[in-house]
């Protein structure tokens, strides 16, 4: 039996091989993924592209991020290892709207561009292509069998609904209704889970006072030292420092500075709390809840500083625990999959409508549950119980609400391999104007995003 081991193409990046067995899968929503094989030198691969064309006149860092410019390096590199135009075919897909369509999205159609600027660099290359998929509004998953040059494009909810409806119970091919849990069942689950740990509600807190001093950060890590621990590994990873090794709390202070110290000792400790979730509930694969969170953390953050409205690391930690509710839910969206894949496909439903339908709770509901239990503040509760909804939010709190709302909105379109979760854009122009922005920032923001925050396995 022939083994054939799965390589995953983030968002902004593309790899290349010979023929062999590997398949390249590139999970797509607002991106546009284009495969490309040639069957007489038997090499292919996968770009995933994340924009049109860089928002700046400066040279990017990742020219593999846009389509104007990576897909050339693809093509060349391709050219480079022995493929032909004459001999390449290429399928595209991708580009979708992701949601209800509305004239925000229209107006920004970010993939609509990205596809058409891939097909005239294609069609001026002279590369044939076989097949094209894009547009629309739901995720796909784009694949590249490298042994036989074939390419697959096929709904990115196929995987987990196939796996699942198996294990569910079905008859006459109806999916019959589960009794939905009781507000026992909720809090007891709520009770058995491991909390976030005190130390780290602490930091939370202290960092909301603007007159907190970073020696009372380390006073407190000092009295935990699992999370100091924990802090340091996640200072070393990808998020933060890379490849700089961190050996002390003092190190992460000279070397990455004391707002990226506080964002990591609050980042482990959500880490281990999202741990406890499910591999097939609300997120599409293992860690996926974790690694969705970090992305809002990290586009909040940016989306603070170029609205400079609310305090960078404020926003940070509102779009890292916007979404702890889910972790409460998990268990029991793990075994109704299936019925999730109906309400919001079949029927489609919002989100909040789905949970409500099925579990007869939503995770905005829950994740308040959690937050009044460990006292959190008025502020992050509003962003936990509104980020589907900030125009329904107090005034006194809607500015960071709205900027965990686009983060995660902005996540969502364009990293869909770890969630099925869908946010409603309807009211994207008005959100955008009570922060200052406009549409024509949004481009700006998600060419800011690091492309570490579009990659699972950094």
């Amino acid at each position: 039996m022939v083994h054939t081991t799965t390589t995953h193409i983030p968002s902004g990046s593309f790899k290349t091989a010979k023929k062999s067995n590997i398949l390249f899968q590139a999970h797509l929503g607002t991106c546009v993924g284009v495969a490309i094989f040639d069957d007489h030198a038997n090499i292919g691969g996968i770009i995933h592209i994340l924009l049109p064309e860089p928002v700046s006149s400066f040279a990017p860092e990742y020219p593999e991020k846009y389509a104007s410019i990576g897909l050339p390096l693809f093509l060349q590199e391709m050219y480079s290892m022995g493929a032909t135009q004459d001999n390449m075919v290429a399928t595209v897909a991708g580009g979708a709207l992701v949601g209800p369509l509305s004239h925000q999205d229209i107006n920004l159609d970010i993939g609509g561009r990205s596809t058409d600027i891939v097909m005239k660099i294609l069609c001026r290359e002279g590369i044939t292509i076989k097949k094209s998929e894009t547009g629309g509004f739901f995720t796909c998953t784009l694949e590249l069998n490298l042994s036989n040059g074939v390419t697959t494009i096929r709904p990115a909810w196929s995987y987990n609904y196939n796996s699942i409806h198996k294990e569910t119970h079905i008859e006459n091919s109806n999916i019959v209704e589960v009794e939905k849990p009781s507000k026992d069942s909720i809090e007891n689950t709520i009770e058995s889970l491991n909390p976030i740990p005190q130390t780290a509600l602490k930091v939370m807190r202290i960092v909301q006072k603007d007159n907190y001093t970073i020696n009372s950060i380390e006073k407190e890590l000092q009295r935990d030292q699992v999370l100091a621990s924990r802090t340091l590994q996640m200072c070393n990873s990808a998020i933060f420092a890379g490849k700089i090794r961190i050996e002390t709390l003092k190190d992460a202070l000279l070397i990455l500075g004391a707002n990226t110290l506080i964002n990591s000792v609050i980042t482990a400790a959500i880490k281990n709390y999202f741990n406890q979730s499910e591999a097939n509930g609300y997120s599409m694969c293992r860690g996926g809840m974790f690694f969705h969170s970090v992305g809002c953390a990290v586009t909040s953050e940016i989306i603070a500083k170029i609205a400079g409205k609310i305090d960078p690391k404020i926003a940070y930690t509102a779009g890292l625990i916007h979404d702890i509710g889910k972790v409460v839910l998990d268990q029991y969206v793990a075994k109704l999959y299936p019925l999730f894949f109906r309400e919001l496909h079949q029927k489609k439903a919002d989100y909040l409508t789905a949970e409500q339908n099925i579990l007869g709770i939503t995770h905005c509901e829950t994740g308040v549950m959690l937050a009044e239990k460990w006292c959190f503040s008025d502020l992050l509760i509003d962003v936990i119980k509104y980020h589907h909804d900030p125009q329904s939010s107090p005034m006194s709190n809607r500015d960071i609400v709205s900027i965990v709302h686009i983060a995660d909105l902005l996540m969502l379109r364009f990293n869909s391999r770890v969630q099925t979760d869908k946010t409603e854009s309807a009211n994207l122009n008005q959100i955008l104007s009570n922060l200052g922005l406009s549409i024509s920032d949004m481009a700006k923001i998600i060419d800011a995003i690091p492309l570490h925050v579009f990659d699972l396995n950094s």
